[in-house]
C-alpha cells in the first residue's frame, strides 16, 4: 500500500476509535447515573420501611390503650393512670415515627406531626413529653428546640 492510502486509513480508524471511546463514555456514564439512582431508591425504601414499622407500631400501641380503657372501664373525670400513660406513650410513638423517617426534628414539626396523627391529644403536652423522653435518655437534644433518637431507639447506622 502507498503512503496517501495509510494515511487515509489511520485518519478513519482514529475518527473511529474517537467515536467509539465516546460511545463507551456515555455508556458508562449512563451506568454510573443509574447505579446512584439505584442507590438512592433503596435508602428511600429503607427510610419508608422504618416509617411503616414505627405507624405499625403506633397503631399497636393506640389498639392496647383503647384495650386497657375498654378494661379498665374507668368513669369518665377519673384520674387513673391507665389514660396519662397510655397518652404518653402514643406520644411517645409519635416522636418516634418522627425521628425514624428523619434523623433530626424540630419541636415544631413533632407538634405537627402528632396534631395531624392524633387529633385528640392536647399538643400542649408534647413539649413536656419530649423533655421526659431526653431525661429518660430516648431522645438526644443536639440542640435548641431539636431531636434526635437516643438510647434504645437508636436506630444503627446513624449517629
Amino acid at each position: 500500500m502507498q503512503l496517501p492510502a495509510l494515511r487515509r486509513m489511520l485518519l478513519q480508524a482514529s475518527a473511529l476509535a474517537t467515536s467509539k471511546t465516546a460511545s463507551f463514555d456515555v455508556a458508562r456514564r449512563r451506568r454510573q447515573a443509574l447505579e446512584s439512582e439505584l442507590a438512592a431508591a433503596q435508602a428511600e425504601e429503607d427510610v419508608r420501611a422504618g416509617s411503616a414499622r414505627s405507624a405499625e407500631e403506633l397503631v399497636a400501641a393506640l389498639r392496647e390503650q383503647i384495650e386497657r380503657q375498654q378494661a379498665d372501664a374507668a368513669p369518665a373525670g377519673s384520674s387513673g393512670a391507665g389514660g396519662p400513660v397510655s397518652a404518653r406513650a402514643a406520644v411517645g410513638q409519635a416522636v418516634r415515627e418522627v425521628l425514624r423517617t428523619q434523623e433530626e426534628a424540630a419541636t415544631k414539626e413533632i407538634v405537627e406531626h402528632v396534631r395531624q396523627g392524633m387529633p385528640d391529644v392536647n399538643v400542649k403536652n408534647v413539649s413536656p413529653e419530649l423533655t421526659r423522653l431526653v431525661q429518660q435518655g430516648l431522645l438526644v437534644r443536639p440542640r435548641v428546640g431539636v431531636y434526635r433518637l437516643g438510647g434504645d431507639w437508636t436506630i444503627p447506622g446513624r449517629g
